[in-house]
């Protein structure tokens, strides 16, 4: 499904981290992995209060280092795996360079880790994984480098419980498509949980079915009907509360999911997830990796 999987790194071991995933996964749909560094050279100096002087031998030495490393990286992974990997390495900027890494391979996912804070110091991924997420052309499975890898038996699926929140938005609907693709073929479960605020709730009191009710009817339940298939088992979460984080990550314990799906660049509705707000709290802090999936089509809501 996915041709290629691009694994960023830069040369810390918390970005190696993401290979615990990127590895299973690219046996699973039959991808190619691709070991992507992008150098971008050291700042300007200020000598002697003249102007900015950029150390070439600096910058040619880290570059050399850099390239060597990607080099000697996949071929470690090659030895692991039996998908093929190759190290590609980029100069220029981090971000556009990783997308046009992206392109080039033709990859359909993107695993990286992300610190959960921010900032790096000498290495860039921390900081880099927002702003890719952000200007992101395929799906990008976010992993805290700070947590370690769960274990699984080998041979394993990496994935079989998917939790999806979603809003009534299309956008919504791109992220239960892409949580399905990463699930794969094998027997699995996807909740697709929806929050309904407690005005809507209270809003909703004249009816003639409470609106959790109507929104069982009207959307999720057409929804599993079109996502199900013979391996995957779709479930249904419905919750009234105005804290749409907490939601989420209680949602994760109660039905012990290994993954979260996201639909990025905003959802409509009052439970707008957005990289930046909501969607940004989970994959900082949520305790299994987040799926986000950039979605450019015009987000109507299918229900309010």
């Amino acid at each position: 499904m996915y041709g290629a999987i691009v694994v960023p790194v830069d040369g810390s071991r918390l970005a190696e981290r993401a290979l615990a995933l990127a590895i299973p996964l690219a046996e699973q749909h039959g991808a190619a992995l691709v070991l992507a560094h992008a150098h971008e050279p050291p700042l300007p100096l200020m000598v002697g209060g003249g102007a900015p002087v950029r150390d070439a031998a600096l910058d040619a030495t880290q570059r050399a280092e850099a390239v060597l490393y990607t080099e000697k990286l996949a071929k470690r992974v090659a030895k692991l795996t039996r998908v093929p990997v190759r190290g590609l390495f980029r100069d220029g900027k981090v971000v556009p360079a990783l997308a046009t890494l992206v392109r080039e391979t033709h990859a359909g996912l993107v695993v990286m880790s992300t610190h959960g804070r921010g900032g790096f110091q000498r290495f860039w991924l921390g900081s880099v994984a927002d702003a890719f997420v952000r200007q992101a052309t395929v799906p990008v499975l976010l992993v805290r480098g700070t947590r370690p890898p769960a274990k699984r038996l080998a041979g394993a699926a990496p994935f079989v419980r998917a939790l999806v929140p979603v809003d009534g938005s299309r956008r919504a609907e791109h992220a239960v498509e892409a949580a399905k693709g990463l699930l794969g073929r094998g027997p699995a479960r996807l909740t697709l949980l929806h929050v309904v605020h407690p005005m809507s709730a209270l809003a909703g009191q004249n009816l003639k079915r409470a609106p959790e009710e109507e929104v069982v009817a009207t959307y999720l339940e057409p929804l599993a009907r079109r996502t199900a298939t013979p391996t995957l088992d779709v479930r249904l979460d419905v919750k009234v509360e105005a804290n749409v984080a907490r939601v989420v990550m209680d949602a994760v314990e109660a039905h012990d999911a290994d993954v979260i799906a996201l639909a990025g660049q905003g959802l409509s509705g009052v439970q707008r997830l957005l990289v930046g707000s909501v969607a940004d709290k989970l994959i900082r802090t949520a305790p299994v990796p987040v799926l986000v999936v950039p979605t450019h089509a015009e987000g109507a809501t299918i229900h309010g």
